[in-house]
């Protein structure tokens, strides 16, 4: 009977591997790259509003969105790739949004 509770303790190590490696690991993971992105969307809002002060030219648009994607490229991909471009765009739309309202109100 010893024998048969140390074979099942034996197959259930594994298994709780399995379960911590599929289910806590992602969560872990996922918690951090939230902060990340609250990170990475303040330095957008902030590159986005030194692009308006370095590009003061009328439509000159294109070269201050330019400018925002390789900033934010560098700062975070440098090491390796974090956020990717489309990433990047989406977030500097909802900083332009964010900065458009607020210069409205």
């Amino acid at each position: 009977m010893n024998e048969t509770i140390f074979n099942i303790i034996l197959l259930c190590i594994p298994v709780l591997g399995a379960v911590i490696s599929g289910l806590v690991l992602p969560l872990i993971k996922s918690k951090i790259s939230a902060a990340q992105l609250n990170t990475i969307s303040e330095w957008v809002e902030k590159a986005v509003q030194a692009a308006e002060i370095l590009f003061d030219a009328p439509k000159s648009g294109e070269a201050k969105r330019a400018y925002v994607l390789r900033f934010i490229s560098q700062m975070f991909n440098s090491k390796k790739e974090t956020i990717t471009e489309e990433q990047i765009r989406i977030l500097l739309e909802a900083a332009l949004l964010q900065i458009s309202q607020k210069k409205a109100a």
